[in-house]
């Protein structure tokens, strides 16, 4: 009773349990032979649920990294391909644009080039005289700047790169020179190297006796040179070795200038602004020339004094004497007094000319010492000959010390007009100087 009642009226879960298997029993799936057919090649996804195989999803985790880096590696090839290709298009336009810079520079440079040939060649160029001055120890751009300047040269750039290659750009001349527009570099070259084609000649004569002090003076007042730097010049020994003359020179003493009495007095050419090497050296080679001759020191040889004794000696004779007859005369008193003086107690040469030597006077003492300056020349103060010449004298002045007259004077003395009065002894002199309107 109960069973068959149960089976006539079902449970809810077995009407649903029998409802799912009617729909299953019912359910068909129509697929076409063609769908069919492509389910074949149909791949199961490569993405993987949360209940996968965790090595699988890392496979796939590596696969897609490798995917993503070779993806990234192909676009920086087609990046970089596409940058070999713009490049290879900007080289061919610098290339094409360095070619017409090359070939402008060449044609430009061609016509500098030939500009310059011709300037150096003076191609065309009409022959006009030009005067020209340079400087004192000028440089090949001080030179190329002038001759520029002077319209001598058009390429200053061309001349200096000459003068170097050439080795012409070691020394130039000072001084004034003429030049023409027709001379080649080499040409203006030769001629601003060489001092003898200078126009800015100066005559200059020494008289006989002239101290370097003196000369000095001179010189400088006839733009040759400065003063000071001559009288600083003549201390120099560097000409010694070069000339015989100044191998005489003796160290008796402190001298005040080292080639006093060794330049000889003459007539000379210098240029302005000259190198006082080349006045020395002109000076100190007449004096080589005129006291080294032959027949003048085998007389200096005979008579027991050397060459310096014998220049400072007729210094001293070319000062006091009044002219050429008078210096044997005065040579007779002062040789008289050397030789023979201590007999008489004599024992000074008491030559006024020697007392503020290297100055004239008292007055041209410079005043801060005028009053306390004492001369290591002064023949008052000291025995026999001073340690030098007191000036340079000529040559008759030098025979006349070498040839004094045979005398038996001591003393000497002048009036205003250069008459000359002699004694032998001290009275006799005082007397004189009464004569002479010295006393």
């Amino acid at each position: 009773m109960n069973e068959n009642n149960h089976n006539l009226h079902p449970s809810e879960e077995e009407l649903s349990r029998r409802l799912r298997e009617k729909r299953v029993s019912g359910f068909s799936l129509n697929i076409s032979d063609e769908e069919y057919d492509n389910t074949q090649d149909y791949e199961e996804p490569s993405s993987i649920s949360s209940y996968s195989d965790p090595s699988v999803a890392q496979q796939q985790s590596a696969q897609a990294a490798r995917g993503e880096r070779q993806a990234k590696k192909r676009a920086e090839l087609a990046h970089n391909a596409r940058n070999r290709q713009k490049r290879r298009g900007n080289r061919l336009f610098f290339r094409m644009v360095w070619l017409l810079v090359v070939v402008l520079v060449s044609l430009v440079a061609g016509q500098y080039a030939v500009a310059g040939i011709n300037d150096m060649l003076a191609t065309g160029r009409e022959a006009i005289d030009v005067t020209v001055d340079l400087p004192v120890d000028p440089t090949t751009d001080q030179v190329a700047d002038i001759l520029e300047e002077k319209g001598i040269i058009r390429e200053k750039f061309f001349f200096k790169l000459y003068a170097r290659f050439t080795n012409s750009s070691e020394y130039y001349s000072n001084g004034t020179f003429q030049l023409d527009t027709s001379m080649d570099y080499q040409a203006i070259i030769n001629t601003l190297q060489r001092s003898s084609n200078r126009l800015d000649t100066v005559r200059v004569m020494i008289p006989e006796g002239t101290s370097i002090v003196e000369l000095a003076s001179l010189l400088e007042q006839n733009g040759v040179c400065s003063a000071n730097d001559f009288m600083e010049a003549c201390n120099t020994t560097e000409l010694d070795e070069s000339y015989d003359v100044l191998g005489a020179i003796e160290d008796r003493g402190q001298r005040y200038y080292h080639l006093e009495g060794y330049l000889f007095p003459d007539t000379y050419d210098f240029y302005q602004n000259d190198n006082i090497s080349s006045v020395l050296m002109k000076l100190v080679n007449n004096a080589n020339k005129k006291l080294m001759d032959e027949e003048l020191q085998e007389q200096i040889a005979n008579s027991g004094m050397s060459m310096d004794e014998v220049l400072t000696l007729a210094s001293i004779i070319q000062m006091e004497a009044a002219d050429t007859d008078d210096m044997y005369m005065v040579s007779s008193v002062l040789h008289n007094r050397l030789d023979n003086g201590a007999q008489y107690d004599i024992y000074t040469l008491d030559c006024d000319s020697t007392m503020y030597y290297p100055y004239r006077t008292k007055d041209q003492v410079p005043e801060a010492q005028r009053e306390t300056f004492v001369s290591t020349y002064n023949t008052y103060n000291l025995g026999g000959l001073p340690p030098g010449p007191i000036c340079n004298p000529g040559l008759d002045a030098v025979k006349a010390a070498l040839n004094p007259e045979s005398t038996n004077y001591y003393y000497f003395c002048h009036d205003a007009e250069g008459n000359a009065y002699y004694a032998r002894t001290s009275s006799e002199h005082e007397q004189n100087l009464v004569k002479a309107g010295l006393r």
